[in-house]
């Protein structure tokens, strides 16, 4: 039982043995018993660290037989909270975090996929809650699929998401977790003196696993195991600083998963199709000095949904209206009778096969397929299993209560808001998503009139499992040159799954590569007659004509996408580009500054401007737009050529060198910079 007094916390303790740390992930291991809490603290400050990929089991306060330590968040939940049966509403990086700093399922705030819908502007989150209480707001993220241009930098005075460039001078799609901590520490140093919240976001759990060697000989080869001890140690690098800045008395550190990883446990490699524990269960540690007692164990469901209606309280914070979680340590929180959600659109979106749905009751949870599956999460924690033709009763009640659940989480105006973004298209977001492992730019489906809660029909995701290992072996045999046999394995795919619009993609773009041009146009037509609206394929496509001399028909494309997805904002900057190719310089300048209008903070719209200025020999106008860019990106590639060309075409070397050092003050040991420097 959780119950408060005079605005001061206390809340149920389980207490533990020593020899199991924080807790085993077994609420029967101990006892419950009042805490008495020490002196209450004015708390106005926050750090939340949100791990990528990272399953429950790996965390050893939840489980001591995880395959490494985690004594830094073991620490943390000793010092404070540990929520013990924690769900993400959606397996997907982009839209996890929306939840986490909305505290609105992925129907409420709009945001269903990776890379190509945006954070609506209307949707209040945590960063502009505690800006507009007088804080300082900071964040730190370290993959592409958290940047601000799907719409998490919302109430941010800084937002640290240049990543950079690599060696090779292509643009990264991550940083490892000590880079990002180094940028955290120091922007924590800068303001730990007054009001301030910090977001760090880690990304190493995710693939692909490359842990420092130290790490992967900790965790034995295993190396998931080794990249979240490293994410662990990163953690630990925070906590100690902030203990030095002497802000920690007065401020609440929260740690959490944005979802989980398959690792094979049901078949799946990564995340995103299915919607088994091991994506959905999700570490949360929370202290609060003086606000939540030591070794706390909240035991009911819940899900990261409730983080922003649980610690704004902590702080005397009123939250908006129209959340859709809820304070987990209020006294009125009955968790008995919460129910959680959790919604997987990425196979239907990308792939054409069902959508997934999921709902927990306690310890009951039914995932909505095409074939039923429903599970006693207390008696089989693995889901091995299923109880759906055995329990027929409270199979169907669960399937009428997550209908209705869902049903009431959709706000449709969001929805069609938050799609009106084309983020997915332009070609670095398309390289940067597949070297992260991810299939992206989809919307096979149609656009922002499709419906809100797909049905479940069509191929069921586990059922094509071994569709998928041969795709992902094509992609490998792609990337390693091997193209006959990615033919052949595509080939047969589009055999077995002709409509599937990722096959029929892929198999056009090996086609294209094995310089079997008229079967790639075949293929690219045959892609677009069925999914017109398929983001990902309208640009390979809109490539390969302008790669071809065909630039007109490239722009009719995204012209016809236009109009049948008004809203999609990127579709202007990448329709410029094609004007650019086509030699339709006033068309291109014309819409690049109406768009720059609307959207200041997209630098692809500035550079986009910049080239077609430049290309136009206006070069004044060029250089501004140009600047512009790298204000925003100080690493964008196609801004720094555009600008450099400029200077070498006028001879102005002594500029082209003082905008690179003062990009590398900004980006410093950035390797495209540096290479660049006059």
């Amino acid at each position: 039982m959780i119950f408060r007094t005079e605005r001061e916390w206390i809340v149920a303790l389980v207490v533990f043995a020593a020899s199991v740390g924080c807790g085993g992930g077994n609420n029967n291991a101990g006892h419950d018993r009042a805490a008495k809490l020490p002196p209450a603290n004015r708390l106005d400050s926050l750090v939340v660290v949100t791990i990528d990929t990272l399953r429950s089991d790996y965390v050893s306060c939840y489980y001591p037989e995880a395959p490494v330590k985690t004594p830094h968040l073991d620490g943390l939940a000793a010092r404070g909270a540990r929520f013990d049966r924690v769900w993400s509403p959606i397996p997907l990086t982009t839209p996890a975090h929306a939840s986490i700093f909305s505290g609105l399922y992925p129907p409420g705030h709009g945001v269903r996929n990776n890379a190509r819908f945006r954070l609506p502007d209307d949707v209040q989150t945590l960063a502009e809650m505690l800006h507009a209480q007088g804080a300082s707001t900071g964040a730190v993220v370290s993959s592409f699929v958290t940047s601000r241009q799907f719409g998490l930098a919302q109430g941010f005075d800084d937002f640290l998401d240049d990543l950079g460039n690599d060696p090779s001078g292509a643009a990264r799609s991550q940083r490892p977790g000590n880079e990002t901590m180094d940028l955290a520490l120091d922007w924590l140093r800068r303001h730990s003196a007054k009001p301030f919240f910090l977001w760090v976001h880690l990304y190493d759990p995710h693939t692909p696993y490359r842990p420092p060697p130290e790490y992967m000989q900790a965790a034995r080869g295993n190396a998931y195991a080794g990249e979240v001890a490293f994410a662990d140690a990163q953690l630990g690098r925070l906590l100690k600083e902030l203990d030095l800045s002497g802000a920690g008395p007065r401020t609440i550190v929260a740690a959490l998963a944005d979802h989980g990883e398959g690792l094979g446990t049901h078949g799946e490699k990564e995340h995103g199709f299915l919607l088994y524990e091991e994506v959905l269960h999700v570490p949360f540690v929370m202290s609060a000095p003086g606000k939540i007692a030591p070794a706390t164990v909240v035991a009911g469901p819940a899900s990261i949904v409730d983080f922003v209606p649980t610690v704004l309280p902590l702080l005397g914070i009123a939250g908006p209206p129209g959340m859709q979680g809820i304070d987990l340590l209020s006294p009125s929180a009955d968790l008995t009778q919460h129910t959680i959600y959790a919604e997987t659109l990425y196979p239907f979106e990308e792939f054409g096969w069902s959508a997934l749905y999921a709902l927990r009751e306690q310890d009951r949870k039914l995932i909505e397929a095409p074939t039923r599956e429903l599970y006693d999460l207390a008696a089989d924690r693995r889901e091995g299993k299923n109880l759906a033709s055995v329990d027929k009763l409270k199979t169907s009640a669960m399937a009428k209560a997550l209908q209705a659940k869902a049903s009431g989480l959709v706000n449709a105006e969001r929805l069609a808001t938050a799609a009106g973004f084309d983020g997915g298209s332009d070609p670095e977001t398309i390289a940067r998503l597949e070297s992260l492992g991810y299939v992206a730019g989809g919307g096979a489906t149609g656009g922002t009139g499709e419906a809100a809660l797909p049905s479940v029909e069509g191929r069921n995701p586990r059922e094509a499992l071994d569709d998928l290992e041969t795709f992902d072996r094509a992609q490998d045999a792609l990337q390693q040159g091997d193209l006959p046999f990615a033919i052949k394995l595509l080939t047969r795919l589009t055999k077995t799954d002709p409509d599937n619009p990722q096959f029929l993609l892929k198999l056009a773009l090996v086609q294209e590569q094995s310089k079997q041009i008229a079967d790639a146009d075949r293929t690219y037509k045959r892609l677009l007659d069925g999914h017109p609206t398929f983001l990902l394929g309208v640009r390979r496509y809109s490539s390969f004509l302008e790669e071809r001399g065909r630039a007109k028909e490239s722009r009719s494309l995204w012209l016809r996408l236009a109009g049948l997805l008004p809203g999609y904002v990127g579709i202007e900057t990448r329709t410029a580009r094609a004007e650019i190719a086509a030699g339709m310089l006033p068309e291109a300048i014309a819409r690049m500054e109406t768009y720059t209008a609307a959207h200041p903070d997209d630098y692809e719209g500035w550079t986009q401007l910049g080239l077609a200025y430049s290309a136009a020999s206006q070069q004044a106008p060029a250089l501004v737009a140009l600047r512009k860019a790298l204000t925003i990106k100080p690493t964008a590639r196609d801004a720094l050529d555009g600008a450099l060309a400029i200077f070498k075409q006028g001879g102005q070397t002594d500029q082209a060198r003082a905008l690179i050092d003062e990009l590398l003050q900004r980006a410093p040991g950035d390797p495209v910079l540096l290479h660049a420097r006059p």
